[in-house]
């Protein structure tokens, strides 16, 4: 995505030596073909999130680093039109942002965690000039709405607001002043012919630049008669001063681009001076300018071409007489502070590279003792060169050499890959053989004789004099270089196998870096300042000895390699290794290392890393391919959403390998994965549960959360593993087995209750006088007629009910696995109706036996009567849908005192006939108090009675086997508590039977608690 341009650019040196190539900088641009929407950036800014914004001519773009988000008419609803003018904050960072037609934007977030966006605002909400800041103070914006409402032929189109109350106006032949201690606008300027550019200075004042190097400076409205030119490279630029040039607002100064150079204007003891910023910079059509300190980089905007950004190179190479030495290089030597040696060519800061006699081709070694002799190896002989004369001669019959170091008394040790020997006088002596079979890649000389030995077969500490090896590690790998800190402390690189420190006699395996770029390390490079500079065969690596330390304590779980590499201006990735000496450095901390396109010099102490520090951010979610709103509590997803993605960003605009992004869903599993470098996240199927996505930088510490994105995920069971779901079963099993139960036990009191009562019967006219018995043997018989009449009632009405809960529990017992879940409601709506009935039938005809009982007693209490209708209600709900009907309760705060049981029997009788004779109507229940009565009505809107009906309902003298039982039942009841029934009718127009009942606030104090007899 992202396309770097190097460009050759010629300035002035401020870091490298004066013989190394001009300093350069690395300029990415970016347009159409990698990201942006169109090719016209209008203006640059960034918010207070880290995230850079373009103002272009197809709406505002937000830019991370990585990826460009466009953001129009059709992602902003309301938004009419897509021409942005500018990018203004106010004075708390607020970003803001001007359409064409007098819209303006500001950038916001939506909760956390969410990245910002832009938000339509209201009409004069706030006021967005060209440069300065936003201007939102009440006073202030009504004066400058008043004033455009006013405007004339010549609108104003150029704002610069230096504060809330401070705001230059300008158009072609004028300049006015508005502040909020004025009433109106104040006249500045008219100027004709050639017109004047416009900065304003720091957000302290406007300047305003004429040909000629001519200022203009206006604070408050008035002319500052201090800054009336601008020196510096500035003044003596052609272009400058014939007012060919343009100004753009910085936040210390203001920037001028006149030709190819971009001046910095500042304030500098007391006058205005300038500096070159950059040079040789060729930007078209020049429309903005952007500088970030955090990152040393420059933005720069282009009507025409769109972005550039313009970054410092801080790698140079030293330059090379022939093309050969622009190539592969390995070992080189330090030949003074200001001098090195590598192949065949002596390299100086000050002077031009010197050619050498020797032909050592792609050397593995150099030594030199000092600054005039360098010996080295051409054709398998060990050869001594004279620096300053050129002279080289042979001095050993030796080759395979990989080291030589000091021996005192001017004699050297040299290695090769078979064994070790002494150079004394330039003759060798005491060659002695390797005393393990391992060919000898490296040695470091630790003590005098003793030597740290780089192997085919691990790492050896070597004793010169007795010819022994005293210790071995890593037996199986090969060793590419090593570092003695301390005698306790060892750093080990392997070849392709990671690398090692070796302390207070443990082993400890170091991490491998972004991308296992650290399995191969070349050289260990301290700057003194603790850190470690490792160069590899995929990049350059920066990293704290500390945090190497507490990895291998396991005090510390992650280690920041910051990497530097091709995007950072480096020739090559590749650096090479396995040399003698791998690095060098010159004066002024000036590091030389090889790779394998020519010297890379650069200053550690100068280059700091810029490090991702911003949070992390999720630009959109999706479920099933629709966007969900992020919400701080997290997202909730059915059993089957299939596909969760979650977009997410981190505003940084350095390296993006030095980004690194990661993530984990916990809950589910411990391992971190890589984010895709889009920034997508895809989440395909979860179990039921609790989870969080959680997203971090790869190099941040697991203890560091402050900068992590949290999303917390709770995937819902499918209902039927639900707790609710076994709890609703396990509660319908116990039901239904409650029933069969209740049902069983109400048959075997019932058969009881008959029982008891024949016995009761005939056991009283036993006692009767002989007189009295033909009366009682009548009433005995007719009492006998009428329970059979009744049983036989109840029996057949409980029939019914009875077959209807067998069929429907049948079907459930072999269906219930097939059934979807509206058939089992269904199912289980309708055997909730018909245990309902058998309810009404069994409490009904419960409360009538227990009337016959023998000894039975009226239990009188005083009760609220709109409770008793609620109960009513709330038995009758279900069975009222069968017919369609509605029971309407006009509410009473009226009191009773009767026995509640009795009354709402008979109640429930009246309300259960009326819903049989009522068909998608609607039956009323009421209450009201006459002349000390409590009357209780019933009314419906069914079928209605005739007069025979009614005359059938009232008559107390029909036998028992004649129609109409229930009536009985209802009179029977009454007369338990002192109560009477009317019945007002008008056959199809409904019925109204109405309750009268006695002593409405009275205990019936003869009555309480006393008996009735039985079969009364």
């Amino acid at each position: 995505m992202r396309t770097l341009l190097i460009a050759l650019i010629s300035l002035i040196l401020h870091g490298f030596p004066t013989a190394a190539q001009p300093e350069r900088f690395i300029v990415s641009q970016y347009n159409t073909d990698n990201g942006l929407p169109q090719n016209s950036v209008k203006d640059i800014a960034f918010d207070e999130w880290g995230y850079c914004w373009l103002a272009t001519e197809m709406g505002m773009v937000r830019f991370d680093g990585q990826r460009f988000v466009t953001y129009g008419t059709s992602e902003l609803p309301g938004m009419k039109s897509t021409r942005v003018e500018g990018l203004t904050a106010d004075a708390r960072g607020t970003l803001y942002a001007r359409l064409y037609g007098g819209q303006n934007i500001k950038v916001a977030v939506s909760g956390q965690h969410a990245a910002p966006g832009p938000v339509l605002l209201p009409a004069w909400s706030v006021h967005v000039g060209r440069q300065g800041v936003a201007v939102d103070e009440k006073g202030m914006m009504l004066k400058l709405a008043s004033f455009y409402r006013h405007l004339g032929q010549k609108p104003f189109l150029f704002s610069s607001s230096i504060s809330n109350t401070e705001v230059y106006l300008r158009n072609e032949n004028s300049l006015i002043y508005f502040s909020g201690s004025q009433k109106g606008p104040l006249e500045i300027r008219d100027y004709t012919g050639r017109k004047p550019e416009y900065a304003l200075f720091a957000g302290q004042f406007l300047a305003c630049i004429l040909p000629g190097n001519r200022v203009e400076a206006w604070k408050n409205g008035r002319l500052i008669p201090a800054y009336a030119s601008i020196g510096g490279p500035l003044a003596s630029d052609a272009l400058f001063l014939s007012g060919d040039f343009v100004t753009f607002p910085s936040p210390d100064g203001f920037y001028a681009y006149a030709g190819e150079t971009l001046y910095k204007v500042m304030l500098r003891n007391g006058r205005l001076d300038s500096e070159i910023g950059l040079a040789g910079i060729q930007v078209p059509f020049l429309s903005c300018v952007r500088f970030s300190p955090e990152q040393q980089t420059y933005y720069l905007g282009s009507t025409t071409d769109g972005l550039f950004v313009v970054q410092k190179k801080q790698f140079a190479a030293p330059p090379f007489p022939s093309p050969v030495l622009d190539q592969s290089l390995y070992a080189q030597v330090k030949a003074g502070d200001d001098r090195l040696i590598v192949k065949n060519t002596l390299i100086s800061i000050d002077q031009p590279p010197r050619q050498l006699p020797i032909d050592s081709g792609i050397a593995s070694w150099f030594f030199t003792p000092d600054n005039r002799q360098l010996y080295y190896e051409q054709n398998f002989k060990l050869r001594k060169l004279n620096i300053i004369s050129g002279h080289s001669r042979v001095v050993a019959s030796e080759d395979g050499i990989v080291h030589m170091s000091e021996a005192g008394e001017g004699q050297y040790f040299f290695a090769s890959v078979r064994g070790f020997g002494k150079l004394v006088n330039d003759k060798a002596e005491g060659i002695k053989a390797f005393p393990q079979k391992a060919n000898i890649l490296f040695a470091k000389q630790i003590r005098p004789a003793y030597f740290l030995v780089c192997t085919e077969k691990g790492l050896k500490w070597y004793d010169y004099e007795r010819n022994r090896v005293d210790k071995s590690v890593l037996e199986s790998m090969s060793i590419r270089t090593v570092h003695a800190e301390a005698p306790n402390k060892i750093w080990i690189s392997t070849y392709g196998k990671g690398f090692y420190l070796l302390h207070n006699k443990k082993l400890y395996r170091m991490p491998a870096g972004p991308r296992q770029a650290l399995t191969t390390i070349h050289s260990f490079i301290e700057d003194g300042h603790g850190f470690f500079w490792l160069p590899s065969n995929n990049g350059l690596f920066k990293v704290k000895k500390s945090e190497l330390l507490a990895y291998a304590e396991r005090r510390q779980e992650k280690v920041n390699f910051f990497r530097f590499d091709r995007t950072d201006g480096l020739p090559t990735n590749e650096f090479n290794g396995g040399c003698d000496p791998s690095y060098v450095w010159l004066k002024d901390s000036l590091l030389s290392l090889p790779s394998m396109k020519g010297l890379v010099w650069f200053y550690p102490h100068k280059l700091k890393p810029y490090y991702p520090n911003r949070d992390i951010f999720a630009d959109s979610l999706t479920v099933k391919g629709r966007p969900v709103t992020l919400n701080a509590k997290g997202i909730t997803l059915s059993p089957d959403f299939k596909r969760l993605a979650v977009q997410v960003s981190s505003p940084y605009f350095g390296n993006p390998e030095n980004l690194d992004l990661e993530y984990q869903v916990a809950g589910l599993e411990p391992d971190w994965h890589k984010v895709e470098k889009n920034g997508q996240i895809t989440i395909t199927s979860l179990p039921p549960g609790d989870y969080k996505l959680l997203v971090r930088r790869n190099n941040v510490n697991m203890s560091d959360s402050s900068t992590q994105f949290v999303l917390p995920i709770d995937v819902q069971p499918w209902f039927y593993t639900t707790w609710w779901f076994y709890l609703f079963c396990v509660c319908l099993s116990v039901g239904i087995g409650y029933l069969l139960f209740k049902r069983r036990l109400t048959k075997l009191q019932k058969e009881a209750q008959e029982l008891e009562n024949i016995i009761s019967s005939r056991t009283s006219e036993l006692k009767n006088a002989v007189d009295e018995l033909a009366t009682s043997e009548m009433a005995l018989l007719e009492s006998n007629r009428f329970k059979d009449h009744v049983i036989t009632m109840v029996l057949h009405d409980m029939r019914s009910p009875l077959r209807f809960i067998s069929l429907i529990s049948g079907k459930l017992l072999k269906n219930h696995t097939h059934l979807t879940s509206s058939d089992l409601d269904a199912y289980l709506g309708d055997l909730h109706m018909g245990t309902q009935n058998l309810l009404g039938f069994t409490e009904q005809f419960f409360m009538w036996i227990s009337t016959q009982q023998q000894g039975f007693k009226i239990n009188k209490n005083l009760f609220p009567v709109n409770a008793l209708f609620e109960e009513i209600a709330s038995l009758y709900k279900e069975l009222f849908k069968v017919n369609h009907n509605r029971l309407a309760i006009v509410h009473t705060s009226l009191e009773c005192v009767s026995d509640y049981q009795i009354l709402s029997v008979v109640i429930r009788n009246l309300i259960d006939n009326a819903n049989k004779n009522t068909y998608d109507g609607e039956i009323r229940l009421s209450c009201r108090e006459e002349n000390g009565q409590l009357l209780i009505s019933i009314s419906d809107t069914g079928l209605g009675l005739s007069d025979e009906q009614i005359a059938l309902f009232m008559s107390r003298d029909r036998q028992a086997g004649n129609r109409g039982t229930g009536s009985l039942l209802i009179h029977t009841m009454l007369d338990y508590i002192q109560g009477s029934i009317s019945i007002a009718s008008e056959p199809g127009r409904g019925s109204t039977f109405t309750i009268l009942l006695q002593n409405l606030h009275q205990f019936d104090t003869s009555a309480q608690g006393g008996s009735i007899l039985a079969g009364s």
